[in-house]
């Protein structure tokens, strides 16, 4: 075979060509093996001989003076060596074989210690766990059972016979010729007649010669034995308690057993909140709630306040504990749907002109909250300790965790509408001369009918000439456009369609001594305070001007020299004094060393939630101050509802 393919192979014809056209390969040769030596030793003079068949035989000279002759020849050619004779060969051969195989040693190295093998048996213990017995009660004695068949002999146990059974119970016998234990002949019939008190007169066949008969096959006797057959034994245990009877008795929870809706249209109505307490009772009774002062003066308060009264301050008492009962609920509207929630939170500040909403609700209550196709985002009712909040759900976003799913829901008021993406973009303009309400009453219009929204006005109003007023953009945008202009801000409306309009600082800073605050909050009623002192341009007097047409206006702080002076201010809605007066007054307001406090305290009875622009006068330790609410964080969680309010006052 060819040592590797590819390669070619000669053929060796070794015997003569046969007859036939037949050829025959390799039949019947026998190679040539070039594995054996044989060494032979011959006597003087003979050579020693050296012998590799088939082809190669060398002589190897023992004497010096003999030459070494080397001859190839095949095993037929008959050896040759001059003209000596030789002697007769005496050959001592020596064979060796070699296999080529290797045989590897085998061998392994004794330890004393060999690899454990795993095994799946446990850990054996002393103890056992202890398997359930359905044992009773055991007693020394028990209740003996009747025994139809009670007979113990010592003979084997055969069957006894149906006469010996019942003694009652014989059958009808003819007449016997001999009624001894004798035997007689000339009887009937009968082979043998076994030995009995009765025997039956019928014929016998086969009879046997024990003491009894073969009785019924039927009532067969028990065999006599030390031990019988267990039967079931029924024991009761006696205690001191019986068996309790059942109860009509039904348990009281806050859920009730669902039940398929009937059909038609359920309207949910959303309950009003409950009217707050009297400030007095019926029978005429004073009340006294706090603790009473050091001077001679008695002090009366009403805790029926959810407004600042007009000219009348709310006094939240010092107590040694204010006890609150929050209720935050959420609602869908129009349909009044109880919404479940986590917590929700609303906020306000001086710069916004709706209040912000979010919510943190279950999984399941995606469907309430989900806006409709061509309806637009859903309404909601957040009441808060009694205040409602109309808020839309603008944004839904879910958030979900291991064994924990929630959705997250934000939005605006609803005075959101008034806005992008709802309202259009508009032109705005004035063909007619108007004061400045008028032209919010105006903006507040479509082709001339009312969008329904009331406008409570709180500036001093002025006049602003036809064709002063122009503006591009969506209603509120309008409305904000008209305020700025003398420094004033909207204020949303919680749940009603009302926008307030207030001036940044309803009085000077340098004449806050004189007002009266509309909330006193001790230092107790604050869970936390922060402070920030903050250093802003003392300017004293500022410009303020109209475009095209209007006035130039110079405002100056009271008391000063007027020399410092702030940037001018333009605005083509300053047309009138009083305009640039209240845009002044906003201006030089906003200057000199400030206090940014943080005040974090509950929704109280007496204050309810403190919206922008309300003058708070708080305690400092030895120190009063006055300060006007910029901002208004409600944080609405159960059972913790708390109000955060961003109050700025001056050195």
């Amino acid at each position: 075979m060819p040592v590797s393919p590819g390669h070619n192979v000669d053929l060796l014809y070794d015997r003569p060509a046969a007859l036939d056209a037949d050829l025959i390969f390799g039949a019947g040769y026998v190679p040539p093996r070039n594995d054996v030596v044989v060494q032979a030793t011959l006597p003087l003079p003979v050579a020693s001989v050296v012998f590799i068949p088939p082809a190669r035989l060398e002589l190897l000279a023992a004497l010096p003076s003999l030459t070494v002759s080397t001859l190839i020849l095949r095993p037929s050619v008959p050896l040759n060596v001059g003209a000596a004779s030789l002697p007769g060969v005496v050959l001592t051969g020596e064979v060796r074989y070699v296999s080529r195989t290797q045989r590897p040693t085998v061998g392994q190295t004794a330890h004393e210690w060999q690899q454990a093998a795993q095994t799946e048996e446990g850990a054996t213990q002393g103890q056992q766990d202890a398997a359930a017995t359905p044992a009773g009660w055991g007693a020394v004695w028990q209740r003996a059972e009747r025994s139809m068949h009670g007979i113990a002999h010592r003979l084997p146990p055969v069957l006894i016979a149906a006469p010996l059974q019942r003694r009652t119970g014989q059958q009808q016998a003819t007449r016997l010729h001999g009624a001894t234990g004798f035997l007689h002949d000339g009887a009937t019939p009968i082979a043998q007649i076994r030995v009995g008190v009765f025997q039956n007169a019928t014929r016998l066949r086969d009879a046997t010669r024990f003491a009894h008969q073969d009785g019924d096959r039927a009532k067969r006797a028990g065999r006599s034995a030390l031990w019988e057959n267990a039967r079931l034994l029924t024991q009761r245990q006696s205690t001191d308690f019986q068996i309790a009877s059942r109860r009509p008795v039904g348990w009281r929870g806050r859920y009730q057993d669902a039940m398929r809706p009937p059909p038609g249209i359920s309207v949910w109505i959303v309950p009003e909140p409950p009217e707050p307490p009297r400030c007095y009772t019926p029978n005429g009774h004073l009340l006294f709630a706090a603790l009473g002062p050091t001077s001679a003066h008695l002090l009366f308060f009403c805790e029926n306040h959810t407004e600042p009264p007009d000219g009348d301050p709310v006094i939240v008492p010092i107590r040694r504990v204010y006890l609150v009962i929050n209720n935050v609920t959420l609602h869908r509207l129009p349909d009044g749907l109880p919404v479940p929630v986590f917590n929700l939170s609303l906020s306000l500040d001086a710069a916004s002109w709706t209040w912000g909403f979010d919510a943190q609700l279950p999984a399941k209550a995606e469907s309430l909250v989900a806006p409709g196709y061509a309806s637009g985002p859903v309404e909601l009712v957040a009441s808060v300790n009694g205040t409602q909040f109309r808020v839309l759900a603008e944004s839904i976003s879910r958030e979900r965790s291991f064994g924990d799913a929630s959705i997250r829901v934000s939005g605006r008021g609803r005075n959101a509408v008034l806005a992008a993406p709802y309202a259009p973009v508009m032109n705005f303009q004035q063909p007619q001369a108007r004061t400045a309400r008028q032209l919010m009453d105006d903006v507040l219009t479509l082709n001339g009918i009312s969008l329904g929204w009331n406008i409570d006005w709180g500036l001093t109003d002025w006049n602003v000439p036809a064709g002063v007023f122009v503006k591009q953009g969506t209603w509120i945008e309008a409305l904000v456009a008209i305020a700025s202009a003398v420094g004033g801000y909207l204020i949303p409306h919680p749940s009603d369609q009302i926008l307030r309009v207030r001036h940044r600082y309803p009085a000077a800073p340098w004449d806050w001594a004189t007002v009266t605050p509309d909330f006193v909050l001790p230092v107790d009623a604050v869970a936390r305070e922060s402070m920030r002192w903050i250093e802003k341009p003392a300017y004293n007097r500022v410009f303020a001007s109209g475009q095209d047409v209007g006035v130039l206006g110079q405002v100056t702080r009271a008391g000063t020299a007027g020399d410092v002076l702030a940037p001018m201010v333009v605005d083509a809605l300053i047309t009138e004094a009083a305009a640039a007066r209240q845009r002044g007054i906003a201006v030089l307001g906003d200057t000199g060393q400030q206090i940014e406090v943080s005040l974090r305290l509950p929704v109280l009875a007496e204050t309810g939630i403190i919206e922008p622009g309300a003058f708070v006068e708080y305690q400092d330790g030895s120190v009063t101050r006055l300060g006007l609410v910029r901002s208004t964080q409600v944080e609405a969680g159960i059972p913790e509802v708390w109000q955060t309010l961003g109050v700025q006052s001056h050195a």
